[in-house]
């Protein structure tokens, strides 16, 4: 691609704005290989208040010392989201706030408009708005320090919607309303609204025309309310401005929020999606950004990238992803989420936390720069595209009826209801795919679009800073200007079907978005066995805390062999707790890291059960704090299971327990770590083994079989190089010859330290609150039961059982090593 990937920490704010422990966190980010940071206070504490005097004087000093270092500084414009209440003091001044919606009732067979409403901030209220860009965006200009806000490049607002923003129609089968649309309608369209409302809900002459009309209005209303005052304030103080939008996965979702999405994100200068989950979605909605952006002449599109993918996000993933994004044109990353503080909380809060609390962070410049070498090699998009497809909008707003739109799932829009206006958005979204697919370079746009802003001229469409010689109108498109396609032909730009356009891509067009490598030869040197090396420096289990009937919580811990456990025993806890009793012993709890630790001491106080010696610890949560604070057991101990660890899906394991302390067993020749006693554990453990090289070896070598997040590799004592899936691969020093010791550190899934451990699927490649809570969700597939926690434990493997290869290119060397 053309333009050089930027990656952005979405670093969450959820605790007190002490300097030097967010300047360590700067430099952490830095050092990580990131380019900048998007400040986002997230469940901020108010230490100091937010959008205080003092609040800025914090802030203006962290964003002079990511000057100092280097790094880029956004400010995230809320506390929370979505953006427009600045952290709920727009509510605070205007308490007659209101939403409003229509609905349609029926009452004994007859149906009328019903109007209702609630207090709450209004995304289409323009003195709403108004207030809040005076409280937020004025004051960062004027509450920084003059230096620290002209450093700031930028302003990132999140899923501003209609009304609130919480999915009404979805959840209710009501319709947005603001009571200037009846004046607008009128004046636009000569004739009254209100006797025309009962057609957006029941079929009738006009009910196609009446909805697009309305649809339209109300994305009006939402840019004009809300982006523009936002996008023309950042321009008028000399700052970018990025926003995404909510439900960007096909337009009969995003009708129901926002309209159109490519009429809002015109508005704003850095267009942006929100790329959620752990892999690859649709190839509609990174399109969408990059298309607007182009055809506004913006350059550049972002991604809010990866939220909620689960603690079992690794390398691979992670840069499968990346390029994904990259290959449609996306160029800006902020990576969701680096939180500040890890406590109970933020462990839930639509994980994972990156890079500070993966297992493998130390290999993120190593990833980083592995992600910007491969799209490099991607296609350059910044030329014309070969195809113009026009998406069917209106022809989605037509068959739009929001009754119908209920129980659609309000994360993806998957479940979407079987009707002719869903159909016909889906089956955009297919073409889009088929198309990307097919190595064509497309962009989209839309009926209203190609009408208004659309100029013919030397045989091409112009839109805005692009040319089009070829024009696909999906199926369903509907036009008020019905000679505009004619009128195109005549013009010299190609109108396609669905046979022409795959003609086309048959023909040869379109670039391939891979480049032909020739692959390596594997050879397989003389070897012996890998052997562990140095186990993790420690272990730790999971605590299960159960309500007590005093309103304590308790766990207990099973225990074999007491007095064969070497070391100390010690209880780390992520929120802090009134008391901690360990045995009846109350524990001196001490502030340590992201958390707070309890030294049970070396052979720890135990109780005596029927066969096992049991550790029982009893907590006061802290009023008003966590009620079950994520704790764990910490020490030199191996994990048993008195059943059996079975395989679950070929990447995870899960036993019934229960589980048990043991005396640690160096793994007894087993290559697996879960069976072998770490299940839970975060650090990684060292293996080594001896390979013979051939004189004049070169290319490099693969370590087949691994299972495991990374592998930090050193090959004869030399400096290490980290790799990951599905390449497994380091480059082998030019004077690597003979007799040469591999050592690899392999680090652990982070999903095996922080779960959902007991989640019926494990780890899940969609991880939002509720699955830590065990509540079926949106984030769950649809036939999940009610209750998500299961009686299993899981873990990811983390194992090791193949050869060390050598890949080489060269044929006259191949012959020569023999195997």
């Amino acid at each position: 691609m053309s333009r050089e990937l930027t990656f952005l920490s979405f670093w969450a704010i959820n605790g007190a704005l002490d300097a030097p422990r967010l300047y360590g966190q700067l430099d952490a980010i830095r050092a990580s290989g990131f380019d900048g940071v998007v400040f986002h206070p997230r469940r901020y504490p108010d230490q100091p208040p937010y959008l205080s005097a003092t609040y800025f004087d914090g802030v203006s000093e962290l964003i002079l010392h990511a000057k100092s270092i280097g790094l880029r500084f956004w400010i995230y414009d809320e506390n929370g989201w979505p953006s427009g209440i600045a952290g709920g003091e727009v509510l605070r001044q205007l308490p007659a706030s209101r939403c409003e919606w229509i609905e349609w009732r029926e009452d004994e067979g007859q149906g009328r408009i019903a109007l209702g409403s609630k207090q709450a901030v209004n995304s289409l209220d323009d003195a709403a708005t108004a207030l809040f860009i005076r409280l937020t965006y004025d004051g960062y200009r004027l509450g920084l320090q003059p230096e620290a806000f002209a450093h700031v490049e930028g302003f990132f607002s999140d899923e501003v919607a209609f009304l609130d923003g919480h999915g009404l129609t979805l959840k209710t089968g009501a319709a947005p309303w603001d009571r200037r649309l009846p004046e607008r309608y009128l004046e636009q369209y000569g004739e009254e609204l209100e006797p025309l409302l009962p057609l957006l809900f029941t079929s009738g002459e006009g009910a196609d025309r009446l909805r697009i009309r309305y649809w339209e209005l109300l994305s009006d209303l939402l840019a004009e309310s809300f982006y523009q005052p936002v996008a023309e304030w950042c321009a008028a103080h000399g700052k970018r401005f990025t926003a995404h939008l909510k439900a960007e996965e096909h337009p009969y979702f995003q009708l129901s929020y926002s309209g159109s999405c490519l009429e809002l994100l015109r508005q704003v200068e850095t267009p942006a999606i929100d790329a959620l989950e752990r892999y690859p979605g649709n190839d509609y909605y990174p399109k969408l950004a990059r298309s607007v952006a182009m055809q506004q002449g913006r350059g550049g599109a972002l991604a809010e990238a990866m939220g909620g993918g689960g603690w079992g996000v690794n390398p691979e993933t992670f840069e499968a992803y990346a390029l994904w994004l990259a290959g449609h044109g996306i160029d800006t990353f902020v990576i969701h989420l680096q939180q500040d503080r890890l406590d109970t909380q933020a462990i839930q809060d639509w994980p994972p936390s990156m890079p500070a609390h993966m297992t493998w962070r130390d290999a993120f410049p190593s990833l980083l720069r592995s992600v910007r070498a491969k799209a490099a090699r991607l296609p350059d998009l910044s030329g014309d595209p070969e195809l113009l497809i026009v998406l069917p909008t209106r022809g989605v707003m037509a068959g739009f009826n929001p009754r119908e739109a209920r129980g659609m799932n309000e994360h993806d829009g998957s479940q979407a209801p079987d009707t002719e206006a869903a159909a016909m958005s889906l089956a955009a979204v297919r073409l889009v795919e088929a198309v990307h697919r097919s190595g064509i370079h497309a962009e989209l746009s839309e009926e209203r679009t190609l009408e208004r802003d659309g100029l013919l001229s030397e045989g091409r469409l112009h839109i805005g800073h692009r040319a089009y010689r070829r024009v696909l109108p999906a199926d369903g498109c509907m036009w008020s200007d019905e000679g505009l396609l004619d009128r195109l032909r005549r013009a010299g730009v190609q109108v396609m079907g669905t046979d022409e356009w795959q003609a086309f891509a048959a023909n040869g067009h379109g670039e391939s978005a891979t480049s032909a490598i020739r692959s390596a030869a594997p050879v397989i040197p003389p070897q012996d066995e890998w052997s562990v090396r140095k186990l993790p420096a420690a272990n730790c289990l999971p605590v299960e805390w159960r309500q007590l009937e005093d309103g304590r919580i308790g766990a207990d811990i099973l225990i074999e062999r007491m007095g064969e456990l070497p070391g100390r025993l010690e209880v780390f806890l992520h929120d802090r707790v009134e008391s901690l009793h360990a045995n009846g012993r109350r524990m001196i709890v001490k502030p340590d890291g992201d958390g707070f630790v309890a030294d049970l001491g070396e052979g720890a106080d135990v109780e005596l059960g029927p066969s096992d010696f049991v550790l029982r610890l009893e907590a006061d949560p802290m009023p008003l704090g966590e009620p079950l604070p994520a704790a764990f057991i910490q020490g030199r101990f191996a994990i048993n299971t008195r059943s059996e660890w079975t395989d679950k899906d070929g990447r995870q394991l899960m036993t019934a327990g229960p589980l048990v302390l043991a005396p640690i067993d160096r793994l007894s020749g087993r290559s697996d770590m879960i069976r072998g006693g770490y299940p839970f554990c975060g650090d990684p453990v060292t293996i080594a083994k001896t390979i013979q090289l051939p004189p004049g070896a070169c290319g490099r070598l693969r370590l087949a079989g691994l299972r495991a997040d990374a592998a930090y590799v050193r090959i004869g004592g030399r400096s290490g190089q980290w790799c990951w899936g599905p390449e497994w691969t380091v480059d082998l020093p030019e004077d690597a010859t003979g007799e040469i010791e591999i050592e690899a550190m392999l680090y652990p899934s982070t999903y095996n330290r922080y779960g959902p451990h007991r989640h019926i699927d494990g780890d899940r490649h969609l991880v939002s609150p509720d699955q830590f809570k065990g509540i079926h969700n949106f984030a769950d597939r649809p036939d999940a039961p009610a209750c998500t926690l299961g009686a299993q434990w899981h873990a990811v493997k983390w194992e090791w059982d193949g050869h060390i290869e050598l890949l080489v290119q060269d044929d006259q060397f191949q012959a020569k090593a023999g195997s």
